[in-house]
């Protein structure tokens, strides 16, 4: 197969992403839509547009980087703090699914070696039902394997696209999730704050 070399380097940067995933997303392979949630395959790319444009932008992106931050200074209380806001913040169902998912990656995996954020915040979320939201799990354990903000932000991105395609049915072809990942960062470019974590 002949690919040409900007997809060649699009298809490499998707690869590198999914690793990311699936470090921080352990559970990946049984989730279903988190905060995502097309209502159809034939509604999707207007529902991808949507939600970067409305979760992502106005909630997801700057709980990620509080999230992140707090993990990188071990700042326990400050990272439950900004759990809870994330929950907060994010409609109802969308809540719902990323308590779920986040306390299956939380609670099903064991922690890497020597993660003692993640094994606290392990105990947090065994105590209390409200704690544990997928976002937060992923920043947690993007920080455990040394990933920068920037990068585990896309990968949740992109496992937030591939997830809610899988709940409707679909499976996305290389090309169709470059596709989606460069409209995610034309419709929502990075903010300056982020970009320079």
């Amino acid at each position: 197969m002949n690919v040409p070399r900007e997809d060649e380097a699009r298809f490499a940067d998707l690869t590198d992403l999914w690793r990311m995933t699936e470090l921080c997303l352990p559970s990946h392979e049984a989730c279903g839509a988190v905060t995502f949630c097309p209502r159809g395959q034939e509604t999707l790319d207007e529902d991808w547009r949507a939600w970067l444009v409305g979760t992502r932008a106005q909630v997801l992106r700057g709980a990620f980087l509080d999230l992140h931050r707090h993990a990188s200074e071990q700042s326990f209380a400050a990272l439950l703090g900004a759990d809870a806001a994330l929950g907060a913040a994010l409609p109802e169902a969308a809540a719902q699914a990323s308590l779920v998912e986040g306390r299956r990656a939380l609670l099903g995996f064991t922690p890497p070696r020597g993660a003692k954020l993640i094994e606290r915040l392990r105990e947090a979320a065994a105590a209390n039902e409200a704690a544990g939201h997928l976002a937060t799990i992923f920043a947690v354990r993007a920080q455990a394997f040394h990933i920068p903000a920037v990068q585990a932000e896309t990968a949740l991105v992109l496992a937030e696209c591939i997830l809610g395609a899988n709940s409707v049915g679909l499976t996305l072809p290389a090309l169709r999730t470059a596709d989606l990942m460069t409209a995610a960062f034309a419709v929502a470019p990075a903010p300056a704050q982020l970009a320079a974590v």
